[in-house]
Parts: C-alpha cells; sequence; structure tokens
C-alpha cells in the first residue's frame, strides 16, 4: 500500500507541474513590453509615405528597441515564434498591450486638448495697450 501511494504521489507531482516558458524565450511580461514598443514604431512608420523612407527609419527604431531590452531580431523571432504556437498566452498578451496601447491614445488626447485650450485662451486675452 505504502508503494502504491509513493508511486501515486510521484506521478501525480510529475503530471501536475506544468512547464514554464524557456529561459531562452523572452518571458511574457517582457515580450509586452517590447510589443507595445513595436507596435508604437509600427503606428509612426505606416504615417510615412514613402516607403523606402518607412524602411530606412523603421530599422535602427527597432534595433533600438530591441538594445532597450537587451536581445536581437534573432531572440525576437525565436520568441514571437514560441508565443504564436501558444496562442492562450499571445492572446491574453495582446489584450493587455492593447488596453495599453488605447489608455496611451486617451492620454495623448487629454494633452493634446488641454494644449488646444490653453492656446484658445491664451489667444483671446485681451493685449495690453501700447
Amino acid at each position: 500500500m505504502t508503494r502504491f501511494l509513493f508511486i501515486f504521489f510521484c506521478a501525480v507531482l510529475a503530471l501536475g507541474c506544468k512547464p514554464g516558458i524557456p529561459k531562452d524565450i523572452v518571458q511574457p511580461a517582457e515580450m509586452e513590453k517590447i510589443l507595445f514598443d513595436i507596435h508604437v514604431v509600427d503606428g509612426y512608420v505606416s504615417s510615412i509615405p514613402t516607403p523606402d523612407s518607412a524602411k530606412k527609419v523603421s530599422a535602427p527604431i527597432y534595433k533600438g528597441i530591441f538594445k532597450k531590452y537587451g536581445i536581437d531580431s534573432a531572440m525576437h523571432a525565436k520568441s514571437m515564434a514560441y508565443y504564436y504556437s501558444r496562442p492562450d498566452l499571445l492572446s491574453k498578451m495582446y489584450e493587455r498591450i492593447s488596453n495599453k496601447l488605447n489608455k496611451t491614445r486617451e492620454d495623448l488626447i487629454k494633452t493634446h486638448e488641454k494644449q488646444t485650450a490653453a492656446e484658445a485662451v491664451k489667444q483671446t486675452a485681451p493685449q495690453p495697450v501700447k
């Protein structure tokens, strides 16, 4: 009976432990930050009307993002392949990234509205008489 319980306990431990994300893959929290920065750059690059200019501008910016997080394009590609094979993880990450992008957009709109209102007040204020 003791042997049976020991084997059962070992089996439960072996099957119950989920393998974590491998060490050679960018961890989800860090990957979210990287993807957020990449999508902000993508938005900027998509506003450049000339495709050749967009490519010239975007390449060093992407390299800068990779340098900021201490990875290279190969590590990023490997990590993305890993997350593509696990859509549940990628979906959760993109949900948080989307929320952060929307919040950033709303904050920028509010800042712009405040600046516009301040400029309007400045322009309607009476000018001192000389």
